[in-house]
């Protein structure tokens, strides 16, 4: 990776993961936990072999991910993010926030759509929100995928799939499952967009309207 070769802490910072696709590939491990190469080939359309090959080595090397051999049935080397790399999730959910703004402006159809974008921004968003003891789970189905997260109060796990026992799904176009969950819809409003809602709407607008815990608030890690 270059450097800027400037003595500030911004910069040395850039100096990491200022280069394309590095906080991407974070992103992936953060939704996904540990994956394997192909698994981050698929949830980055549009990235080069040989680049990402590129980028995981120099994240490792840089102390952001480590590499290890999966037993069977697996049986293949998985990512995974170090401590040092899941600081990195204040980073994302900023930037998440920040870039709201621009999916009002961009239209769906000339980008990707892989849910557990959507659903980490869900699930970073929500969690602090959930009761400490109980657990909400929100299945999202868009872009022909489907994912289910599992927040709980500061912590949450998305996996791939269904989930039969959701409190909510969402499914049909990310704009409107993002908007949402975004709190810039109500659930009635994107049903008559033509979001597609089973089991109970209610779950997530009663996290919306809960502020998050005042220690999550100024950035501290879901």
């Amino acid at each position: 990776m270059k450097s800027y070769q400037q003595y500030c802490s911004v910069a040395r910072a850039l100096d990491v993961v200022g280069d394309r696709w590095v906080l991407l590939i974070v992103r992936e491990l953060l939704a996904l936990g540990p994956s394997r190469y192909s698994d981050l080939k698929r949830g980055l359309p549009g990235i080069a072999s040989n680049l990402l090959a590129e980028r995981l080595k120099a994240m490792e090397a840089e102390g952001l991910l480590e590499r290890y051999d999966a037993p069977p049935p697996v049986g293949t080397s998985l990512y995974q993010l170090t401590a040092r790399g899941r600081e990195l999730q204040d980073v994302l959910h900023a930037l998440a926030c920040w870039g709201l703004e621009r999916m009002q402006t961009v239209t769906e159809a000339e980008d990707a759509v892989q849910p557990q974008w959507t659903a980490l921004f869900a699930a970073l968003e929500l969690s602090p929100r959930v009761t400490p003891g109980t657990e909400v789970a929100v299945g999202l189905e868009t872009g022909g995928e489907a994912v289910h997260a599992i927040l709980r109060h500061a912590t949450f796990e998305i996996r791939r799939g269904t989930a039969p026992n959701a409190d909510v799904t969402l499914s049909g176009q990310a704009s409107l499952v993002g908007a949402v969950l975004s709190g810039r819809l109500t659930p009635d409003q994107a049903a008559d967009l033509g979001l597609e809602i089973a089991g109970t709407p209610s779950v997530l607008t009663d996290l919306l309207c809960v502020p998050a815990h005042p220690s999550l608030r100024s950035g501290a890690t879901p």
